[in-house]
């Protein structure tokens, strides 16, 4: 099975480091598999397995990841997190954690994720239950630049029972995590529940949900390339100028701003949020100097500080 585009595969030949973020699962496993018949980019795969504690099984887990890995000849690489959840829940908190350890791999890596078409509905429902823009319709992308590193899902065009087809026509062994059965976590119950039900209903939800990111990620893109344009004209180096910016609709406006601090890895502002920035740095009084911090609850980037100098509204990273 060819499981990499060409682009993808230019990617992974480019790579100096190939890591696969192999939990033993089904999804991982197969992932691993992805990449580790290749016999030329074989030396320089890794799997990162990382134990969150969890369960009473986190360890017979690890060991099972590194027998495999042995077996098939390739770097195991394990790390120990604690999951501190702190308001956000075990699945964001965990999701951060993964992060920080992708965020400590050298630049010119790439990690090789087992997402599928089944998580990518997941996904997508997850986000519009939230409240997402038209952004966040787009999904998971196949390739994804994360701070240093690659992101590449090969796997998003299989769904689920395909993994499952393939691991057991080679009569390969994995892991299967009893806590994905439990429906206090907001994505298991997506799936065990929701899921089940649309597809009973609507049998190409698959298909019309891949078809579906793809239009939009398209549209995305056109309309942040519109949107560069509108910044360019604000921008000064880093900064955006407050005087500028007052001539455009306050809609745009914080779409700039929004553009701005993701491309600079600052946390995104929400609805809330920007109404505050809004009311700070563009109804105030002239003279004003407003300071404004805040993050995002998922913790994907830097917490930021947006303040005024000189009429240029400057944003910097928190360390708090």
């Amino acid at each position: 099975m060819d499981f990499f585009t060409d682009s993808e595969k230019q990617i992974l030949i480019n790579s100096k480091n190939i890591i696969v973020a192999y939990s033993g699962g089904a999804d991982s496993t197969l992932a691993l598999l992805s990449v580790t018949e290749n016999a030329k980019l074989k030396p320089k795969v890794s799997a990162l397995h990382i134990n969150h504690k969890k369960s009473s099984l986190s360890d017979s887990w690890e060991k099972h990841c590194k027998d495999f890995c042995k077996q098939l000849d390739i770097k195991f690489l394990s790390k120990e997190v604690e999951v501190k959840e702190q308001g956000q829940g075990f699945e964001a908190a965990a999701r951060n954690e993964r992060r920080i350890i992708f965020e400590s791999f050298s630049k010119g890596s790439t990690i090789i994720l087992g997402h599928h078409a089944d998580d990518q509905i997941e996904t997508i429902l997850f986000r519009i239950f939230r409240g997402t823009a038209i952004k966040g319709l787009s999904g998971m992308s196949r390739v994804t630049k994360y701070k240093n590193v690659v992101l590449v899902r090969p796997l998003l065009h299989l769904s689920k029972k395909e993994i499952l087809q393939a691991l057991n026509k080679e009569k390969v062994n994995f892991i299967f995590d009893q806590s994905n059965e439990d429906d206090k976590y907001s994505r298991n119950y997506i799936r065990n529940q929701i899921v089940p039900l649309v597809r009973e209903r609507w049998a190409s939800i698959d298909k019309n949900v891949n078809r579906m990111t793809r239009i939009v990620s398209d549209q995305n893109f056109l309309y942040e390339q519109l949107l560069r344009d509108k910044m360019s004209v604000v921008i000064d180096d880093k900064n955006l100028s407050i005087e500028k910016l007052k001539k455009y609709s306050s809609f745009l406006r914080s779409e700039i701003i929004r553009l701005w601090l993701s491309d600079r890895s600052f946390a995104v502002p929400n609805e809330r949020q920007m109404k505050e920035i809004e009311k700070s740095f563009f109804e105030s009084r002239q003279d004003s100097n407003p300071v404004i911090k805040f993050n995002r609850d998922d913790e994907q980037n830097s917490a930021v500080i947006l303040s005024k100098v000189n009429n240029f509204l400057i944003a910097e990273k928190s360390n708090e």
